[in-house]
């Protein structure tokens, strides 16, 4: 694996028919960790699984600031990964579906799942309450400081799918995230060409979500002509929150239909 990058990993199951390797990608204050639970999961179905830690997040590929770090600092690492792998399957969560539609685009995988996934340039990312949200980080976005979530905007904006005990649980894991990434993505300022994405894409949006709100998700399938479903009763942490299992198990019944 690529050096300084660290990774979960699992073993497909023995006798489990053969499946691509997988990679998963989370998105921003996050860590390979939210991916804990989905890794067994596509063990058991046949899938070597992997979950990458982004350089500057839980001391993968350490950085003298975070800050500075771009989208495009985040792409490389998922694809020196996924070329490490060779061909694989990408999942990726919130900015981590961004950066799985790059890394489609450079034609690295043979498949991607866009998981509540933050949208390229030319699909709007923000809504009123969600911009209300971001002001006070404006600032630190625009001079590429650290950004530093909040425990009410976590309520508001990913947990409110998630008992109190266990936001408590997930919320102490999350780390300082880049304020110039923060910026690409709020100001559509990285593009992905569709033409480019050859692979087949799965788009999942939560209906209750606040961070990455419903239209995106159908707005991202109508751009790529992927297989779009709707996770019912679910918010912005859909990988991790009650019932994610069964979300997962949709999604790796789509992988087995569509990826050799």
């Amino acid at each position: 694996m690529p050096s300084g990058l660290t990774l979960l990993s699992m073993d497909a199951k023995k006798g489990a028919k053969a499946r691509p390797p997988v990679l998963c990608v989370h998105g921003m204050f996050g860590g390979a960790w939210q991916f804990e639970g989905w890794l067994p999961l596509l063990a058991e179905r046949g899938y070597e699984a992997q979950s990458l830690d982004l350089r500057g997040h839980h001391g993968s590929r350490p950085v003298g600031d975070v800050g500075k770090l771009s989208v495009h600092d985040y792409v490389e690492d998922a694809l020196e990964v996924a070329r490490a792998l060779g061909n694989p399957v990408i999942i990726g969560h919130s900015m981590g579906g961004l950066i799985a539609q790059k890394v489609a685009e450079a034609g690295a995988v043979r498949a991607a799942v866009l998981l509540c996934a933050a949208p390229p340039r030319g699909i709007v990312v923000t809504s009123l309450p969600l911009i209300g949200r971001q002001l006070k980080h404006l600032p630190n976005m625009l001079r590429s400081r650290p950004l530093v979530a909040s425990r009410s905007d976590a309520d508001w904006l990913m947990f409110n799918r998630t008992p109190p005990e266990e936001a408590d649980t997930v919320f102490e894991r999350l780390v300082p995230e880049s304020g110039r990434a923060g910026r690409e993505m709020s100001f559509g300022m990285i593009g992905v060409a569709a033409q480019r994405v050859t692979c087949p894409v799965l788009s999942v949006t939560a209906a209750d979500d606040r961070f990455v709100v419903p239209r995106i998700g159908r707005a991202l399938a109508k751009k790529y002509g992927a297989d779009h479903f709707v996770a019912d009763g679910h918010a912005h942490s859909v990988i991790s929150e009650p019932g994610y299992a069964k979300v997962a198990s949709r999604v790796i019944d789509w992988l087995d239909k569509v990826v050799r």
